[in-house]
């Protein structure tokens, strides 16, 4: 590995404790695009695609950077979602003690049969909402 991949990888590894890889590519090859290094060692040293470089080159060519940074992954929303304050009504009424009993309580509600693991987290993510 020459010296500048290492660079690279240092330069990866020390943002990697502040924000995800994707986001780190992003910067980097933003960078490396305005100090106009060539696509072609932009794909070799990052690891990326060369329709993602060309896409990144395009929005800072039309001085729509911004977008670039917006974030639009695809996260699927949880069907309970759409029950949510029926639910939660419902087990602040009649509390479960377990997850067990509150995934039967969900189902009553819901119709919607989950898991424990898929219980436990739709409620830790709306105990932290609420």
């Amino acid at each position: 590995m020459d010296k500048e991949s290492k660079n690279i990888e240092t330069i990866i590894r020390v943002m990697s404790a502040f924000m995800g890889i994707r986001l780190i590519k992003q910067v980097l090859c933003t960078i490396l695009l305005i100090f106009g290094v060539e696509e072609k060692r932009i794909i070799a040293k990052l690891k990326v695609s060369p329709n993602t470089v060309s896409k990144y080159a395009n929005l800072l060519n039309s001085g729509r950077l911004s977008e670039l940074f917006e974030d639009n992954l695809y996260r699927p929303k949880s069907k309970l979602e759409d029950y949510r304050d029926e639910i939660m009504t419902e087990l602040d009424k009649n509390p479960a003690h377990t997850l067990r009993e509150a995934a039967v309580i969900i189902e009553k509600i819901t119709g919607l049969k989950r898991s424990i693991p898929q219980v436990r987290n739709f409620l830790k993510k709306t105990v932290i909402v609420r």
